[in-house]
């Protein structure tokens, strides 16, 4: 099998705590593919299958921190809109609408 193409193998070995081992991949943003894993390496090299695995379960458990981190404005926009209109209003306007749209798995 091979590693899909959205796949980020970088998140997956870390998802699996294989990202301390010396690797090299072909391409540093996906879809890329493992070109060297160091023999000296304390783990051996993980399958296809074992990264997939290991990127959709990130996916499941941990991207909808990503995407809320990015739909948020930054910290400036956020803090004025609170001096301005009050942290109830912030709460409402600006965090639930991000909350809902990408809901913390259960």
């Amino acid at each position: 099998m091979a590693i899909n193409n959205d796949t980020n193998i970088i998140i997956a070995l870390e998802h699996i705590n294989k990202h301390l081992n010396e690797y090299e991949l072909d391409q540093s943003i996906p879809p890329h593919k493992i070109v060297g894993w160091k023999s000296s390496n304390k783990d051996t090299q993980p399958t296809d299958d074992e990264i997939n695995a290991a990127w959709t379960d990130w996916k499941s458990k941990e991207e909808y921190k990503s995407l809320r981190e990015e739909e948020y404005p930054d910290w400036n926009k956020q803090l004025d809109y609170i001096y301005h209109n009050g942290i109830d209003k912030w709460k409402t306007d600006i965090v639930d609408p991000v909350k809902n749209k990408y809901p913390k798995p259960s």
